[in-house]
């Protein structure tokens, strides 16, 4: 196979060429992801928050801004350096600042890392493409051939055609296996990131106490209520109106009668 590689090479084959420049492209990619993610945006977590719990503890935000910016220029040390700043100018912005750039930073943990999978699928097909061309050219080129060359021709042209597709597999498997590595790495750095906004949050803008209202079991009465005595409710009053008012109905009625006796008897 690199035999054949190396003769594709010295022809000019232009699928392998073509699959050598993506190939190329996407390394470059991978170390520059690399370079990004363990030596720019990877900190010391642990170290850092512990060193900035204690200074904003003591209230030496001038320290722990000192701090930040020594630690790195990016990652979680730039959000804490922005809400620190936020903290003593305006203390109400704090929570919003650090929204703010977090949501802007998080983008750039994954930023290019779609691109390797793309270049991957291209390699692939190139490499497909030139095995289906260079079996056509040697099925193609037997036709003119007399049957003497006719064997080692189309053994020759067969043999060639699979080295873009070796070429592009072989430039796959590494391609892939650095993107999940990278994935790997992005995931991690994205998880620790989160735990340090939230460390930022809790230690700058905590969260105000929950209000409830109180049930009726839970109203206490002040003394002045206590003390007041309560109105007595009569509830027979409304009994003994009523019977009042049936008794003076009915009084009204015998009085009515006993007259007209009278005139009667008159």
């Amino acid at each position: 196979m690199w035999g054949e590689l190396a003769l594709s090479l010295q022809h000019g084959n232009g699928y392998v060429l073509s699959i050598l420049a993506l190939g190329f492209l996407a390394t470059i990619v991978m170390f520059e992801r690399i370079i990004m993610l363990q030596l720019v945006y990877h900190i010391d977590f642990v170290k850092f928050l512990a060193n900035l719990k204690k200074m904003v503890n003591a209230e030496d935000l001038t320290r722990a801004i000192t701090l930040c910016k020594n630690t790195s220029g990016t990652s979680l040390p730039h959000i804490a350096s922005r809400a620190l700043e936020a903290a003593e100018a305006d203390p109400s912005k704090v929570r919003g600042t650090i929204e703010e750039e977090a949501i802007d930073f998080l983008p750039q943990i994954d930023k290019r890392l779609a691109i390797l999978p793309a270049i991957t699928l291209m390699i692939m097909l190139v490499g497909i493409l030139g095995t289906i061309d260079s079996l056509w050219t040697a099925f193609q080129s037997i036709d003119v051939l007399d049957s003497a060359k006719k064997q080692a021709t189309l053994a020759q042209g067969i043999a060639g055609s699979l080295s873009p597709t070796a070429l592009g597999l072989v430039f796959g498997m590494m391609l892939l296996a650095g993107y999940h590595v990278l994935k790997g790495m992005a995931a991690n750095l994205t998880d620790r990131l989160h735990h340090g906004v939230t460390v930022l949050l809790n230690l700058l803008a905590p969260q105000e106490a929950a209000y409830f209202m109180p049930g009726p079991s839970q109203i206490q009465e002040s003394p002045s209520t206590a003390s007041a005595p309560r109105p007595e409710v009569d509830y027979n009053a409304g009994a003994k109106e009523a019977s009042e008012v049936h008794a003076d109905e009915s009084f009204d009625d015998v009085s009515v009668e006993d007259i007209k006796d009278e005139e009667e008897i008159i």
